[in-house]
């Protein structure tokens, strides 16, 4: 299966090109075009994906607009041709005859691929063009679209694959609200000894708002008889795959739901038959989501940058730009975890509950986490690289519980359950496997008994990992008293001086602990994080 994503990436690229290249190109101006595409670059930013105005050259009745959609991976940049037609009666497209200021006809441009590429997709399309597009601007500024691909057809390398047409159409205002439908043909991908098969895939949608990149409103996909043959195996898994999710926003404050599931399972010794998920997010501040979606465009800005070559590295400018790039995603880190808990998550408001139920012939499973946010104030970075168990479990309440039959352990498994039940994980009622956790700041109870939640970790992880989690310390390498001395006195420049001296501590952690105490001393004194960043080892395995 190592080729799937490659292969299904080809119609998907080119069906969501249309949102990055050509959605707005029908506006009659250059300057209109361009500010869309500002928009547009805004709200895919945290995907990496951008577009660019190739050029655009004016006709009699319309114009033709070159765009550019990049988008990394397997072809990086592709190009697209928009013819745009004048209204007000427009002629073509899905209907006869559609009234409009403008319809735009738009293809992918083959002539500007490479060689190796355009002969690679004449040979998936069979010759026919892989995008088709049809896009209708109405007088008021919104817009209907209908884009489509041609199916694709391959056999290379020992891997053969197949993805029928693929349809995207739908509506959208100025704002980018509108509804939105996929539908999608049999999609089979085959090697030697795996095969994945999705008969058909539907989606539809209603978008009512955008909040850092990410779309609101309701969404329903169903995709039935799902099929996976792993390597190994002589017997294909099956199941019918839906999904549903739904958010909002509702005083400054955006909450929303996801549920998945799985049923008709099949191909797994009836170890499951049907599978429900679910996580419901109440209560993110909207203005902190879009803090955190343009820091994350930055962040996934910095990580494109990144290039981790001999090349890259060998002369004193790319070293310099390598630098400024790792403490730009220090600091850009570090501003994300200030945002989430200083302006996202609202105390005793902001809570995450998520469920699990699961199904077989022989037992059921319920497993259920409800959390809410207690933090009081926005821990610094100082102090989050100090923070042991016990601190993040303060920032919690709520409750986790543990509902099964045993009927559904595979066989084998059950003398398992003793040791659990001795140690007090988890309670055996009968036929029964329960278990309940009660979470409230500084006190756990664990089926009863009250604890650190220091101590329920201890509990969870296997022998021999306890130890490396009692206060983070050993995985970063840092003698337990100068850990003390920090948590004391904060990272100080005698504390650097005495990192660097050990000989226990890792460069990687001095390094860290550099850039730590740099942007916290530049927020002290109110300014802006330096970019000239302290020096850091270069990385392993440039050299060939």
């Amino acid at each position: 299966m190592k080729k799937l994503a490659t292969l299904l990436s080809v119609p998907v690229v080119l069906l969501v090109a249309w949102g990055g290249s050509s959605w707005y190109v029908g506006q009659q101006t250059e300057a209109s075009l361009k500010q869309f595409i500002e928009q547009q670059n805004e709200a895919s930013a945290q995907s990496g994906i951008k577009q660019e105005l190739v050029s655009y050259e004016k006709t009699a009745f319309g114009a033709k607009a070159v765009t550019k959609l990049i988008a990394g991976g397997e072809f990086g940049e592709i190009q697209f041709i928009n013819d745009i037609s004048n209204g007000p009666l427009l002629l073509g497209g899905s209907s006869a005859v559609q009234l409009g200021s403008a319809r735009i006809d738009t293809q992918l441009d083959m002539a500007a691929l490479d060689e190796a590429k355009r002969q690679w997709l004449t040979t998936a399309f069979e010759g026919k063009a892989p995008l088709e597009g049809h896009t209708v601007i109405g007088f008021g500024g919104g817009v209907s679209y209908d884009f489509s691909t041609n199916p694709l057809k391959l056999d290379e390398d020992g891997t053969t694959a197949v993805v029928e047409s693929v349809t995207l159409s739908g509506t959208s205002a100025a704002d980018m609200t509108g509804d939105i439908s996929l539908r999608a043909g049999k999609i089979e991908v085959k090697e030697a000894t795996t095969q994945f098969t999705m008969p058909s895939l539907q989606l539809d949608g209603d978008i009512t708002g955008m909040i850092g990149g990410q779309a609101l409103g309701k969404f329903y996909m169903k995709a039935p008889g799902v099929s996976i043959l792993a390597e190994g195996t002589t017997v294909p898994m099956s199941f019918d795959l839906a999904l549903q999710s739904d958010s909002s926003i509702a005083d400054n404050a955006v909450s929303g739901k996801v549920a998945i599931q799985a049923a008709n399972i099949q191909g797994v010794n009836d170890a499951v038959s049907k599978v429900d998920y679910t996580m419901d997010i109440h209560d993110m501040d909207v203005a902190g989501l879009e803090e955190i979606g343009k820091l994350q465009a930055e962040l996934q800005s910095a990580q494109n940058q990144m290039v981790w070559s001999a090349d890259a590295t060998e002369t004193p400018e790319g070293q310099q730009k390598q630098q400024e790039l790792m403490t730009k995603l220090t600091e850009t880190g570090g501003k994300i975890v200030d945002t989430l808990f200083g302006k996202v998550l609202k105390t005793d408001k902001s809570r995450v509950h998520t469920t699990l139920l699961a199904e077989s012939p022989k037992g059921k499973l319920n497993a259920d986490i409800d959390l809410t946010y207690v933090g009081k104030e926005a821990p610094d970075m100082m102090a989050l690289a100090s923070y042991n168990a016990n601190d993040w479990a303060k920032m919690l309440k709520g409750k986790i519980m543990l509902d099964a039959d045993k009927g559904l352990l595979p066989a084998g498994t059950e003398m398992m359950l003793t040791p659990l039940a001795e140690q007090g994980l988890i309670k055996l009622e009968g036929e029964k496997i329960k278990s309940n956790i009660d979470l409230a700041g500084d006190n756990v109870t664990l089926n009863g008994k009250q604890m650190s939640f220091d101590e329920l970790l201890k509990m969870l992880v296997p022998p021999g990992i306890d130890d490396a989690m009692t206060d983070g310390s050993e995985d970063m390498g840092i003698p337990e008293d100068l850990m003390k001395k920090i948590e004391v006195e904060g990272i100080t420049p005698e504390i650097i001086q005495l990192l660097e001296e050990s000989d226990d501590v890792p460069k990687e952690t001095v390094e860290l602990m550099k850039q730590l105490q740099q942007m916290q001393q530049q927020m002290d004194d109110g300014k802006t994080p330096a970019t000239e960043p302290a020096a850091a080892p270069a990385p392993e395995g440039t050299k060939e």
